[in-house]
């Protein structure tokens, strides 16, 4: 056997090894963390404002919200007259007529507003006070719909809110998440 005729495979193979294996022992690179901080970001917002129940509207959801379909955080201002009534969710986990509604704010978690059209329905989620004091319910004082029944009171809700739609059937439920108030520009 030649000890010659190998040697130039041996070369080839060790200069091979040398080529092909990693100048360290470690076999993962260290990963490097990098935090990404957004600052003075601000979130785009629609403004809805308006009085319900809308005039023609023959039981089909109101053309005022359909604002709530671009799902970015809205800045609402609704005033609800009657013959809509509000409901706020009680204790016992349902929703129950405003009983005590003198002029000025009232206190409610959760809110249900009449849309004047069975194919809408309407829950806004006013969060705690201290986080989300742009939120407000209140009843105040409106003498054109003055009547026998009413003495001038109309429920107005206003705040900001991020809109989540939830399919039922033959409808949409619009549930009005709190958002602080920063999110809608106010305060800024």
């Amino acid at each position: 056997m030649r000890p010659l005729k190998f040697l130039p495979l041996v070369v080839t193979a060790a200069l091979g090894a040398c080529v092909i294996a990693p100048s360290t022992t470690e076999l993962v690179p260290a990963q490097v963390q990098v935090e990404t901080v957004v600052t003075d970001a601000r979130l785009a917002f629609i403004g809805i404002t308006g009085v319900l129940p809308e005039e023609g509207g023959e039981g089909l959801p109101p053309a005022l919200l359909d604002a709530l379909m671009e799902n970015t955080p809205v800045r609402l201002d609704l005033t609800i007259n009657p013959p809509l009534e509000v409901t706020a969710k009680g204790e016992d986990g349902f929703f129950h007529p405003l009983t005590e509604c003198a002029f000025g704010p009232v206190e409610a978690g959760e809110i249900s507003v009449p849309t004047g059209s069975n194919h809408m329905l309407l829950d806004v989620r006013l969060g705690a006070r201290e986080t989300f004091a742009a939120n407000l319910l209140s009843c105040e004082y409106a003498p054109a719909v003055a009547s026998e029944e009413n003495p001038g009171t109309v429920v107005r809700v206003r705040g900001c809110f991020l809109p989540q739609p939830v399919s039922i059937p033959t409808a949409v439920q619009w549930v009005l998440s709190p958002l602080p108030a920063s999110a809608c520009g106010i305060g800024d």
